[in-house]
């Protein structure tokens, strides 16, 4: 069964099986992903899962980021994941080789990267099986989302069902479940998985919330399952398995095509906040106000020409006074009238204090998205129409920053991790900068629980 072959890549998996080119991306992406928990502490929703769980109580077992409290393994888990989604900042990925090459996967190392690292704290591990367990979580989750059609439209929030498959491999491989613990615990699991993209329409808080339940609930998996507890036999495959209750069309094939030969380790480094959807307008606007003179008042109206089926999209929605922050990190109306008023993009401009600003919400309802059949997903137009007369033009045909196909440097993924670090304003600079020669060096690690004690 497909469930046996994935437990198997599980257990079978070394660390001298990987290359250094593999290895370095997954210290990449535990840069990237835990700089974005530490500055997500400060995204006022996640005090509310934070100041429950201390009313609750519980075992110091593992350090929220930024916060540095300590709290229950799968609570820690947990929040770690909510918040470094918070600002939408977060390394996605990995991204898919092979014949699942240009795929879409999400969010899967959101969930992965900073469970593995709360998973390693609690256990004592060392860098190197960190770095394994990063490595298989990727690696599973990224085949789970490509194995079944992506459609915002009909599917499951992925966040809530491949990132918990990815999730459980990290924890099985760290606790060291058996084949026969970890075909259960996917069984467990199969009932703990759902999740929605309505949250992306609404811009609502809990649209981080299905990736951060995929932490929890696959520990809390790995946990029964070591204990005891039974699920289904095949989580994947039987009738009421996985692909059969949540996928609208299953390729089961993608799933293992390669497995063990290829990892799917490489992240797709943002270097702006906000949905990916965002970042090409982003870099046409960037590329307007370097070129040109002009206040934000001078601006009669903005169009962006887009594929037609972008028009009813959750990213073609501007930003009111009724909206909570997260819609600001899924509305391209929002990201580009921000560059237009702020000349740049920071993690500040996505914050309570900027998102409400009446200029830029006013701004917001001058951005026009016009449908464009000549264009790719990615190609995007932008023109900005002053009151003087000026018509001033930007075109971006390419991937965005970040991905493989366009990817970013370590140098840009270590200053990422400062300007997170910065933002957060909860970590001194030198056990920061301890923090950050730590994941550099992680592979001579005895011991991750340096990280986190550097971490808030």
């Amino acid at each position: 069964m497909l469930i046996n072959q994935l437990a198997r890549h599980i257990l079978d998996t070394r660390y001298d099986d990987l290359d250094s080119e593999t290895i370095e991306a997954a210290k990449l992406r535990l840069i990237d992903a835990l700089g974005c928990s530490v500055a997500g502490y400060r995204a006022p929703s996640n005090n509310a899962f934070i100041n429950l769980y201390r009313c609750w109580g519980g075992a110091p077992q593992a350090t929220v980021l930024g916060y540095g409290d300590k709290l229950p393994l799968p609570q820690a888990a947990l929040i770690n994941c909510l918040t470094g989604r918070s600002f939408d900042f977060e390394v996605c990925g990995p991204a898919p080789e092979g014949i699942n090459q240009g795929k879409m996967v999400g969010h899967v190392c959101s969930t992965t990267d900073p469970t593995a690292l709360s998973v390693a704290e609690f256990l004592g591990a060392s860098g190197k099986e960190l770095i394994v367990a990063v490595i298989l979580g990727g690696d599973i989750g990224a085949r789970l989302a490509v194995s079944e059609e992506f459609n915002f439209d009909k599917c499951f929030e992925v966040c809530g069902t491949a990132n918990a498959f990815g999730a459980l491999a990290v924890v099985a491989r760290l606790m060291k479940l058996n084949e026969a613990q970890i075909v259960n615990a996917y069984g467990i699991l199969l009932h703990m998985m759902s999740g929605s993209y309505q949250s992306l329409w609404d811009g609502a808080d809990s649209f981080k919330l299905p990736g951060a339940l995929a932490a929890y609930n696959a520990v809390v998996a790995a946990l029964l399952s070591q204990g005891g507890f039974g699920g289904v036999k095949d989580a994947l495959q039987s009738p009421m398995g996985y692909y059969n209750l949540f996928s609208v069309k299953a390729f089961p094939e993608c799933l293992v095509a390669d497995l063990g030969k290829t990892f799917y380790a490489k992240g797709m480094h943002k270097l702006h906040p906000s949905c990916y959807g965002n970042h090409n307008p982003i870099e046409c606007a960037l590329d307007i106000v370097r070129a040109h003179e002009f206040a934000a008042e001078d601006i009669e109206q903005i169009t962006m020409d887009v594929p037609p089926h972008r028009l009813v999209h959750f990213l073609n929605q501007t930003m009111t006074e009724q909206d909570t922050q997260a819609r600001s990190l899924f509305s391209i109306p929002y990201a580009v009238a921000n560059v237009m008023l702020n000349k740049s993009v920071e993690i500040e401009h996505y914050t309570h204090e900027h998102v409400y600003n009446p200029v830029v919400m006013a701004l917001t309802e001058k951005v026009k998205m016009l449908p464009a059949t000549d264009l790719t997903n990615h190609l995007t137009r932008l023109v900005v129409h002053l009151k003087d007369g000026r018509v001033l033009r930007a075109e971006r045909n390419q991937l965005p920053l970040g991905w493989i196909e366009n990817p970013v440097s370590k140098a840009q993924i270590i200053d990422k991790y400062w300007r997170n670090l910065n933002f957060a304003k909860s970590v001194p600079q030198e056990k920061a900068q301890r923090a950050l020669n730590a994941l550099l060096n992680l592979e001579t690690l005895d011991d991750v629980t340096q990280i986190t004690q550097n971490l808030h």
